[in-house]
């Protein structure tokens, strides 16, 4: 890719980029233009001044040319000349001679390109050359003789030549002293463009940071204030527009789930009552015996389905940080999410249990909805049991962080099975919504861990998901602000729910 491809590119990137992109050749351009302008000025006011000086020597020459009945004579040409010579800092020549050629006084072969009538006492100037040396000429035709009836009039033509080299030098040196301060100029007025172009869009910067800074669920229109500038305005009301889009069809796709769960659990519960009254009145038909418990399993399956669409979707409605939290105590929390879940825990033969580390105890609460919490530990419990191994164990760890220094203490809820391994790319997933690593696997859905990372988003916390010591099964864990009640004795046991 070519450097005017790569800045074509960069220009599309950014718009500062591309305000520099289109402003530096054009301060070039200009700068080129004004190196121009001054060196044809610079050149004609030294043609001027050099030519002026080559016009009085002619005349003082022409001064210093005399004609009488004592003959042809010029005073002193030499020390003239010599003068002219110290000032043009040049070889300068002259040469004096009659019209009729007899008397010649000066450089001989140096001659002057006459025009065909020439004017009398007038200074002309040209250009010739002389032993290879490039000349400035100026010249002068007087008459000293008039005509008579024996002869013509005779004339005396004057003229001063100059090398060139000195003028072309000068300006040379003018041309390059001109170059280097248009250059120093040029990179001095960069500079100031850049940091004007980099303060000018300061407010977009700012904008940006804002808009990043904002949560995921923040829908919230974005602010017209008289910071930002009037050329932004549009682009922030037609974000703004969008945005009002976004939410109107968020709370229609947040309606559709919350009525479409509605609409399905009323179906299913009366499914899962016609279900007990058939196996109460069908007790003794083998056939039922067999077909009912499947069916009711399929039935409870679409219901926690159901009842986790209304939950994502309760959730969705809510902002960032808007959970209502409170003081939850944490054993009470994890032991009734366990006991909930132990009919499912011994159906695979699990045994399910609490251990709380030193510094926990019943009168430690943490910060975060109550009926949130038990949803999360439930949630999460509900994982490991369906993908954990059969006959194996699964354990709630609460552990305290941070009991020694003044940041905010925080208590660790960490819950683990010991299921088969886990790959690194079903790690990298883990959250993500209608995902599951064993798509031919009859558990769930792929909610359950989305609904966990959704609440403990709301609440301030994250969760994070690793393999357990013996690097098999899954390890899930998260952190919320701890509120001590009282100051009890530590609790360091396990409690089997």
């Amino acid at each position: 890719m070519s450097t005017l491809d790569k800045a074509a590119t960069l220009g599309r990137r950014s718009l500062r980029a591309r305000l520099l992109v289109l402003l530096m050749p054009a301060l070039v351009i200009i700068t080129l233009v004004e190196f121009t302008l001054s060196y044809r000025l610079a050149q004609r006011t030294i043609d001027e001044a050099y030519d002026r000086s080559l016009q009085g020597a002619v005349q003082a020459l022409s001064l210093a040319t005399r004609y009488d009945d004592t003959g042809f004579a010029v005073d002193k040409p030499f020390k003239l000349l010599s003068y002219v010579q110290s000032h043009s800092r040049g070889t300068v020549f002259f040469n004096v001679r009659t019209s009729d050629g007899l008397m010649s006084a000066g450089f001989a072969g140096l001659d002057f390109p006459w025009p065909a009538q020439a004017p009398l006492d007038e200074v002309l100037l040209g250009e010739g050359s002389y032993f290879e040396q490039h000349l400035r000429m100026a010249a002068m035709r007087r008459e000293v003789a008039p005509a008579s009836a024996n002869q013509p009039a005779l004339y005396v033509e004057l003229l001063v030549a100059e090398d060139l080299a000195p003028r072309l030098a000068y300006l040379r040196g003018f041309a390059l002293q001109t170059a280097l301060r248009d250059g120093v100029l040029l990179l001095l007025t960069s500079l100031i463009l850049v940091w004007i172009v980099r303060n000018g869009l300061a407010p977009l910067k700012e904008w940006s940071q804002l808009v990043k800074s904002q949560s995921s669920d923040n829908l919230a229109p974005l602010p017209l204030n008289q910071s930002l500038p009037d050329e932004a305005r549009p682009l922030v009301e037609a974000l703004n527009f969008h945005i009002s889009r976004s939410q109107q069809q968020q709370r229609q796709h947040q309606q559709f789930l919350d009525n479409a769960s509605h609409q399905l659990r009323t179906p299913l519960a009366v499914l899962k009552t016609h279900i007990a009254w058939a196996r109460e009145q069908y007790k003794d038909n083998a056939a039922l015996a067999v077909f009912l418990p499947k069916f009711e399993a399929q039935v409870d399956t679409a219901t926690q389905h159901a009842n986790q669409m209304l939950q994502l979707a309760r959730l969705e409605g809510t902002g960032a940080g808007t959970v209502r939290a409170q003081a939850t105590p944490v054993i009470a929390a994890a032991r009734d999410a366990l006991m909930a879940l132990q009919p499912l825990a011994r159906a695979r033969d699990i045994d399910a249990g609490l251990r709380c580390e030193a510094g926990v105890n019943a009168d430690t609460c943490v910060w975060i909805d109550a009926n949130l919490l038990r949803q999360v530990l439930e949630n999460l419990l509900d994982n490991a049991i369906k993908y954990g191994r059969a006959n194996g164990q699964i354990t709630v760890v609460l552990s305290r962080t941070n009991t020694t220094t003044e940041a905010p203490k925080q208590l660790c809820i960490c819950v683990e099975n010991d299921g088969d391994v886990i790959d690194a790319e079903t790690f990298a997933h883990m959250g993500e919504r209608f995902y599951q690593a064993d798509q031919q696997s009859k558990w769930g859905a792929g909610l359950g861990l989305s609904i966990v990372k959704l609440i403990l988003d709301k609440a301030g916390s994250s969760i994070h998901f690793t393999p357990n010591a013996n690097a098999q099964g899954l390890r899930a864990t998260f952190c919320l602000p701890i509120n001590e009640r009282a100051a009890q004795p530590a609790v360091d046991a396990t409690h089997k729910a």
